[in-house]
């Protein structure tokens, strides 16, 4: 329990002056004009590892009873800290698979982007990584500061960072406070402690439970959210659906992605929609003619002849892209999205391959089984040999040492 917090200050300022005496004689504001409250003891139960909310319109005192609990609480400013000039995968502490899982985990696993400084990015994108970068510096049970929480960004966006925010204390252990004038991100924020201003020292503060109810939705459930742990799913994941696509689809995510934008012989394409909007899409088509992962996995030989290769296409399907818009990612909608897109496929079994998967157990939570990283072997690399490769595949394939996964999609 913090020490009660007092705020008040007084209406005649203490430098006096013709202008400061003009203005009270026009209003009628006398000497002993009673001081502003803005807080008169208020006592809040913020404790380690809390993530304390503070909302209220322009005016009510919210930033002001915040920075004078975050003194209490030895609180970073994430807003004064000076980020580093160097790009993202340099950025943070640890090592290089440490700092890429913090960053994906606040929604920054964009290859391109972990080579960029933090200059470079956008709002949204430099907010996330601020977020990252204050929790890597902050001392063991440490706290941080954030002043007009999403302010800057728009409203989707913002949900989505809050939603990474509550993922990061759970994760780290570290304390937040927070305070933003939007009344649209509470839940998914989640606070362990809400404290309502309406000004005039008069606040309502809220301590919550261990669990919130309400109902899960299907994609939102199927990325893992789990009542029994406190976590829900986004706030608008009710207006995601899944859509059957094309290969006309496909430009309009391939701008993400970090492979090349050239498709196989596809079979099925599946959209993310979120109201109209397209933000994701999973490509599914057939797979390589041979796998050196895959044939130790399933047992499979002379899997070069046209039998087995027919075979092979009837069983098999290759997860062969990805792509979430990125303000929605670190969302837990993704698995989701990729779970319940392998279930519209008409095939026993559905594998993919992914760099991120050293670093990001996205696929396990999306239901695949990782069976093993593909090591550096030359040219062909993660293929077995007489598979067909283009000039492009080949060169973003040389030094790359993906995951192979396998998901039983019966």
């Amino acid at each position: 329990m913090l020490a009660p917090i007092t705020v008040r200050y007084h209406v005649r300022p203490a430098r006096r002056s013709m202008a400061v005496a003009r203005v009270a004689d026009l209003f009628g504001l006398s000497d002993d004009e009673p001081p502003h409250t803005v807080a008169d003891g208020l006592t809040l139960d913020i404790r380690p590892g809390d993530l304390a909310l503070f909302t209220g319109p322009s005016g009510s005192g919210k930033s002001t009873v915040m920075r004078e609990a975050g003194k209490q609480l030895n609180a970073v400013d994430a807003a004064a800290l000076e980020l580093p000039d160097m790009p993202l995968a340099e950025a943070l502490p640890g090592t290089l698979d440490e700092r890429l899982a913090t960053l994906a985990g606040c929604g920054l696993g964009e290859a391109r982007l972990l080579l960029r400084r933090p200059c470079e990015l956008s709002d949204g994108q430099r907010y996330r990584f601020r977020m990252a970068f204050a929790a890597a510096v902050a001392p063991p049970g440490g706290c941080l500061l954030l002043d007009e929480f999403g302010a800057v960004l728009d409203r989707t966006l913002a949900k989505v960072v809050a939603f990474n925010l509550r993922k990061l204390v759970t994760r780290t252990g570290v304390g937040v406070l927070c305070a933003t004038t939007h009344d649209d991100l509470r839940s998914d924020l989640n606070p362990d402690v809400h404290v309502q201003c309406a000004g005039d020292g008069v606040a309502n503060v809220v301590r919550a439970g261990s669990v919130s109810d309400g109902v899960l939705k299907t994609v939102a459930h199927a990325s893992g959210s789990d009542p029994k742990r406190g976590r829900n799913p986004i706030s608008f994941a009710d207006e995601l659906r899944l859509a059957e696509g094309s290969k006309a689809d496909w430009p309009h995510f391939a701008r993400w992605h970090y492979r090349s934008h050239h498709l196989g012989f596809v079979k099925k394409v599946l959209v993310l929609r979120h109201g109209d909007e397209p933000i994701g899409i999973c490509v599914f088509s057939t797979p390589a003619a041979a796998l050196t992962l895959r044939s130790r996995f399933f047992g499979l030989s002379g899997s070069g002849t046209d039998v087995s290769l027919a075979g092979l296409n009837r069983q098999l399907w290759l997860l062969q892209r990805v792509v979430l818009h990125p303000t929605y990612r670190g969302a837990g909608i993704g698995a989701g999205f990729v779970d319940a897109a392998c279930r519209r496929c008409p095939v026993p079994w559905i594998e993919t391959l992914s760099a991120m998967g050293r670093v990001n157990p996205f696929f396990e939570r999306a239901g695949f089984v990782k069976v093993g990283v593909i090591p550096r072997t030359g040219k062909v690399g993660m293929y077995g040999k007489g598979t067909k490769l283009t000039a492009e595949t080949v060169a973003k394939s040389e030094f790359s040492e993906p995951v192979y996964y396998v998901r039983d999609n019966r």
